[in-house]
């Protein structure tokens, strides 16, 4: 047997037991459901088949590869910017892989399988390259079947090379001008669907060129006619090395128990040929989120079953929301830990449980300005008088739209990371400044009926925001005419604010307390987040009444979070700010065009945008 069938060979199911087991422990939490979080945990716990597995060390895996239907015009960046990217992961380290990798704390590892070029001066880079790019697969096959395996087998050999590493996951990416077009041919092929069901815009093309990739799409399978009952025939006739490499990722992980986490579009129809060749591969699976814009990529989910959890509108397949599930996942552990732990065995920081002083103001003249104009003082506000006429301390327009412009010209597809550009650009308005830094702090403001929380929910509280440094502020609704000033206080030391509360049902103090909270919150400054059911509901209603709320606003559940669980205690927005920080991660850590080097959009909406700086006239 060759390394392909060997390793398919072992191949099997994870016994599922002790994730039932833990499944009914989770679920019978008196007021805490998890939802889909806890499939993230039961899927890594059934890999592993330990009871309090660490959380798994990681590598990233960016494979790169060119395509010869590059040649038909259907991207909005020449074929060269596939080696300008790969130098980027490696020599500027730049890409919003080495932001995820980053963000991840995770090794990044970037294979050639097929750049065109002559390249041997690129530290690090892992040489496999199986010809100067593919085929054009609109003449005939974009390869061989030989170097289809060839391609699947490097992946496997990358995969054990990580194991043998003590990875125990790994978060592929890929980088391939014209890549997305091989991709809707892949995923058109496996699903018989049309090509206008399948194709996206990819780097953001525009109407023409994606009228013009549809064409190209179905001209492909015309001439292929690749079998759909064959992997390895469906990604010789139309698909490319680097997926193929993901392909074999995939394989080799799952024969040596490791988690797999995808990203886009493009990983997610390499993960259709692994299913073609090895069903059971599904099982080490899972979906981090679903392309609003790449069609094929929601076909693929749904066929390979795993449900993404974030809903991010990003369309690269760079780690970026894999990456972030990765993050959940630990986080989820610490969960579970704290869960199995009796409360005599469990260590947890107290829970500050009064807002006894004024917490000091952030130091900088814009923030000073900010306090000196804000309409009411913590003694004069009134609920009745201020809802619908309060003026609230606008965004700073100029360090949004400075944001934006950096982000736009971060070397990458324009608007391709979706609401994490969005968040970026939120908490620039509400900071005063072009790039909020990575240490940008949060802190929760939980308002109940009692004082006293349950036990279970005080050590959840405090394993999720332990490590992400996240105070934890306790206000009881008996004192909810001091939920403005304590927001308002909170807000001034912490441009992020998570509100929340552990009340289902409608209460009239809780009601009018997170009322005040959300006023205080955004007169102070503060980017808030909504952090449960409850609250957002809340939010929405009050944001109707005061408009100006909304800019300060950012909703978690359901527009980012898609987890079937309304959950409680601003735990949602706990696991938002993970989200928040990868925004931070990518307008930190990536850098632009100019200082990369990669070449710039010459279509669609990124084109006359996105510049080096040298020729901006």
């Amino acid at each position: 047997m060759n390394l392909l069938e060997r390793t398919i060979s072992k191949i099997t199911i994870p016994v599922t037991d002790l994730s039932a087991e833990i499944d009914r422990a989770m679920t019978s939490q008196d007021g805490v459901d998890f939802g889909r979080l806890n499939d993230v945990l039961f899927r890594y716990i059934s890999i592993t088949g330990e009871r309090h597995p660490a959380p798994p060390q990681t590598s990233v895996v960016i494979s790169c590869a060119d395509h010869g239907v590059a040649a038909e015009s259907v991207s909005a960046y020449p074929p060269e910017t596939t080696l300008n990217m790969m130098c980027n992961y490696l020599i500027a380290r730049g890409g919003a892989a080495n932001a995820a990798a980053n963000y991840a704390n995770a090794n990044l590892i970037v294979a050639d399988l097929g750049v065109n070029t002559e390249h041997t001066d690129i530290h690090g880079l892992l040489h496999h390259s199986i010809a100067r790019g593919t085929a054009n697969m609109t003449k005939g096959p974009a390869m061989t079947r030989a170097q289809a395996i060839q391609s699947i087998e490097t992946g496997i050999a990358i995969a054990n090379d990580c194991a043998n590493r003590g990875d125990r996951c790994i978060l592929p990416g890929e980088m391939g001008i014209s890549n997305t077009t091989s991709s809707a041919a892949m995923v058109a092929a496996f699903l018989g669907l049309p090509p206008e069901e399948v194709t996206g815009r990819g780097a953001n093309i525009s109407d023409a060129r994606l009228a013009h990739k549809v064409e190209i799409v179905r001209r492909t399978l015309d001439v292929n006619r690749p079998d759909p009952h064959d992997g390895l025939d469906v990604l010789a006739k139309v698909g490319g090395f680097e997926l193929g490499c993901i392909a074999g990722l995939i394989l080799g992980a799952a024969a040596r128990r490791m988690l797999v986490i995808l990203d886009g579009a493009n990983t997610t129809s390499a993960a259709l040929v692994a299913h073609a060749l090895a069903p059971n591969c599904v099982h080490y699976l899972l979906a981090s989120h679903a392309s609003l814009t790449e069609h094929s990529h929601p076909h693929a989910l749904h066929h390979l079953g795993p449900t993404p959890i974030l809903r991010l509108d990003i369309r690269l397949s760079e780690a970026a929301g894999s990456s972030i599930v990765l993050r959940t996942l630990g986080q989820m552990l610490k969960v579970w830990e704290t869960i199995d732990t009796s409360p005599e065995e469990a260590i947890h920081r107290p829970l500050i449980g009064a807002l006894c002083s004024p917490l000091p103001p952030q130091a900088g003249e814009a923030n000073m300005a900010l306090l000196k104009a804000a309409p009411v003082t913590e003694g004069e506000w009134n609920r009745k008088a201020a809802v619908g006429s309060l003026r609230l301390p606008p965004p700073n327009q100029s360090s949004m739209s400075a944001c934006q412009y950096r982000l736009d010209n971060l070397a990458k597809p324009i608007h391709s990371l979706g609401y994490l550009e969005r968040i970026a650009v939120r908490l620039a308005g509400v900071m005063h400044c072009e790039r909020p830094p990575l240490n940008t702090q949060a802190a929760l403001l939980l308002i109940t009926e009692s004082e006293a929380l349950p036990e279970v929910l005080v050590r959840i509280l405090s394993a999720l925001t332990d490590t992400r440094g996240i105070p934890v502020h306790i206000l009881t609704s008996h004192d909810s005419e001091d939920a403005y000033a304590a927001a308002y206080r909170l807000a001034r030391s912490s441009p992020i604010l998570i509100l929340g509360t552990d009340e289902h049902k409608a209460s009239a103090a809780i009601t009018d307390a997170l009322t005040d909270a959300l006023h205080g919150a955004a007169v102070g400054g503060s980017l808030i987040l909504p952090g449960d059911a409850r609250t957002d509901r809340l939010a929405h209603k009050t944001e109707a009444n005061s408009p100006a709320l909304t800019p300060h606003l950012l909703h978690v559940l359901p527009d980012m979070l898609t987890i079937d669980t309304e959950l409680t205690a601003g735990i949602a927005g706990i696991f938002g700010i993970d989200i928040l920080h990868a925004a931070l991660h990518v307008v930190n850590d990536m850098k632009t065009f100019t200082e990369t080097g990669v070449a710039v959009a010459i279509d669609g909406a990124g084109a006359g945008r996105q510049v080096h700086e040298q020729t901006k006239k």
